[in-house]
């Protein structure tokens, strides 16, 4: 397999705030904005690998500014790291001010996908190639977060 850089399976989506999306507040319901990470993450792992990925695993999740309905929502995802048949998905959830276009980071994560084959076993994914030295650098933590959890 062809080893693919994050660029290449970067991924952004633009979602829109909605009434039936938020609590009884008017701020998004946190299992909706979880939703679009998956979403999001999901998109990643298949321009990675070109197949169907699933999710195995939601971690760091930390939501840090609420988004209101009307809200612009931005997320963001790429690949931290891939490893034999998974790979680890960084994504990042912002709300944007339709009138000054500035960013708010609301919420961030990381997430595990699995590749999974026509069989329904996990199956191997393409290397990732780091182009930078934040690219090498995600790969590194990501390598030893693996680690950390397969001794635990």
């Amino acid at each position: 397999m062809d080893p693919k850089t994050p660029s290449d399976s970067f991924t952004e989506m633009t979602e829109l705030v909605l009434p039936q999306h938020t609590n009884a507040i008017g701020t998004a319901f946190g299992g909706v904005i979880m939703s679009w990470i998956d979403i999001c993450c999901s998109i990643a792992a298949m321009r990675h690998c070109g197949r169907v990925s699933v999710t195995a695993r939601v971690d760091a999740l930390e939501f840090r500014a609420p988004i209101k309905v009307g809200d612009v929502v931005r997320l963001t995802a790429r690949l931290n790291a891939a490893f034999t048949s998974s790979m680890e998905i960084g994504v990042l959830v912002e709300r944007e001010d339709a009138r000054t276009g500035e960013r708010t980071l609301c919420a961030n994560a990381r997430a595990t996908f699995v590749n999974i084959g026509e069989d329904g076993r996990p199956c191997p994914v393409p290397p990732l190639l780091a182009e930078t030295e934040e690219d090498q650098r995600l790969a590194a933590e990501a390598t030893e977060r693996r680690s950390e959890r397969r001794s635990a």
